[in-house]
């Protein structure tokens, strides 16, 4: 009481007493109420709140940690969250989401039942724009969460991420890192032994949770569908394409969902995924004015796969090329829901339009002249 007296004489800041509490453990009642009379705190009870977070020697239960969940749909279910995108849900869980969670999980172990209640906000936000079940999620949530180059959308695990980031406090304590509780644990618990014989690099969470997750092989198609110039709600549409998880018409048939399985957009084939986005007469026309516009021949997944891929034209190519993906399921829903379709002429010139703005956002000078000339011919410069 000296010393906080010292501070408030130095600093002219004082405590406020009806805002402080004392906790104790190991001492007698006399002990314990001569110092609540010396100090004037009352005595708290535990859990307590601090920084937002509950506070207690054990671990924490499932009732304690609702708060966390509760934090987390009502962020959903404000700001007009459920109106996103699917790649602006995606961001929301990753910048938004996580990040409550991240915050919590940096220094507890949280119960399972919360860890599965995060995750399963997440799936349900995802797929359906709400915290709770209504939908079936098109991509399996384990699918989901793996790295983009592994085939998924780079949604961290829950689980796993908790794990990484307790293992941080882990190396903190091994590298007697200059924290006060660190110095209280030393000091008390390991004193002078050795803690053990691996020294983690600086990144720990990120290699922790990398050596966690069980390593996939990369897909040759996934620079395909997260290069940096596309249009991220393109991307997310050609992702599900190569997952093969669209719902064309000879699913809900099979599903009794609708009356027949005809292509919505040319009313003559089976619609399935490689007929609607391949050889559908709509599809096609598209394809055709396009090529007016860009030249050469309509790229292919193989095609791309082959190409270099640190050209402009690669890039301009691949974007592109999810763009037509978006904008023919797009058109498909619209004949679908709306019974309205735009002309082919209209969308391509409307795919057109978009990846000239995108690519004035993204190119940087170049020196190579006949790049600079194709860029110039197709009217992007």
């Amino acid at each position: 009481m000296r010393a906080f007296s010292s501070f408030s004489n130095a600093s002219g800041l004082s405590m406020n007493n009806a805002k402080y509490e004392i906790f104790f453990n190991g001492v007698t009642e006399d002990i314990r109420e001569g110092i609540k009379l010396v100090t004037g705190f009352r005595e708290g009870t535990m859990p307590f709140r601090y920084l937002g977070v509950p506070i207690k020697a054990g671990r924490l239960t499932k009732q304690e940690c609702s708060s966390l969940t509760e934090k987390m749909v009502s962020r959903i279910r404000g700001l007009g969250a459920k109106k996103l995108s699917y790649t602006g849900r995606i961001t929301l869980i990753n910048a938004g989401l996580n990040t409550l969670h991240n915050y919590w999980a940096q220094m507890f172990i949280i119960p399972k039942s919360i860890i599965n209640h995060i995750m399963a906000i997440c799936r349900n936000y995802l797929w359906d724009g709400s915290p709770d079940y209504h939908r079936v999620p098109l991509v399996a949530w384990d699918k989901v969460t793996l790295p983009k180059k592994e085939g998924g959308l780079g949604i961290k695990k829950a689980d796993v991420w908790n794990v990484a980031t307790v293992g941080k406090l882990v190396n903190w304590v091994y590298c007697k890192a200059d924290r006060l509780w660190i110095m209280w644990i030393n000091d008390v618990y390991i004193k002078n032994q050795d803690w053990h014989g691996y020294s983690p690099p600086s990144d720990a969470i990120w290699g922790g949770y990398d050596w966690i997750c069980p390593a996939h092989m990369t897909l040759n198609w996934s620079a395909i569908v997260w290069n940096n110039w596309n249009i991220p709600k393109h991307s997310l549409t050609t992702w599900l394409i190569m997952h093969e998880r669209m719902n064309v018409k000879s699913k809900l048939f099979r599903f009794g969902c609708c009356e027949d399985d005809l292509c919505i957009l040319c009313q003559r084939q089976t619609e399935i995924v490689e007929h609607l986005f391949t050889s559908c007469t709509y599809t096609v026309t598209v394809q055709h004015h396009l090529l007016q516009w860009y030249g050469g021949s309509f790229p292919t997944v193989d095609s791309l796969i082959a190409d270099n891929r640190n050209s402009i034209q690669w890039r301009i190519k691949v974007a592109m090329f999810n763009a037509f993906q978006y904008f023919i399921w797009f058109q498909r829903n619209n004949a679908r829901i709306n019974e309205w379709l735009l002309r082919p002429e209209v969308v391509a010139r409307r795919i057109e339009e978009d990846i000239k703005r995108r690519v004035n956002q993204k190119f940087r000078a170049v020196d190579d002249q006949t790049v600079f000339s194709w860029l110039q011919s197709i009217g992007v410069l």
